[in-house]
């Protein structure tokens, strides 16, 4: 396989899991969404200070850096704050939880998003799309 293939393959592999952990997330966002109330009302039972503003806020950031990770816009900085927010999550919403699934889950999640602060959105991305045209832009107003 030539490194122009290798490249193709790689770029469409970052897209392909991009998109399948932005999917997740989207749903697990719509799901919240969809029962809030049960939301803040689990978070009020833990004892989450100030539940109805964090979770609500969990909820829409969840949802917009879903969608920056799949179109690979302000990939890393939405990495960042999913991880942080999975993290979160995980604190307040799983310990001392007995269920290994959820543990496992946002385990694997922050695995996944700190490859992607690692690694970054890829070819096929808004950012590099993005990056690509600023450079252009400079090359323009340098020979000028």
């Amino acid at each position: 396989m030539s490194i122009a293939e290798q490249s193709k393959t790689l770029s469409l592999m970052m897209l392909a899991q991009r998109i399948i952990l932005a999917l997740a997330f989207l749903f697990l966002a719509i799901g919240e969404t969809l029962h809030l109330n049960a939301f803040v009302q689990n978070g009020i039972d833990i004892g989450l200070p100030f539940s109805r503003i964090l979770c609500t806020a969990a909820v829409i950031i969840t949802f917009i850096a879903a969608l920056f990770i799949m179109l690979g816009l302000f990939f890393r900085t939405s990495s960042v704050i999913m991880a942080a927010i999975t993290l979160f999550s995980g604190f307040f919403f799983f310990a001392g939880s007995f269920n290994k699934v959820n543990i496992v889950g946002t385990l694997f999640a922050l695995a996944l998003l700190s490859g992607f602060i690692i690694t970054g959105a890829g070819k096929w991305s808004l950012d590099s799309y993005l990056k690509k045209k600023r450079e252009k832009e400079n090359k323009r107003i340098l020979f000028r």
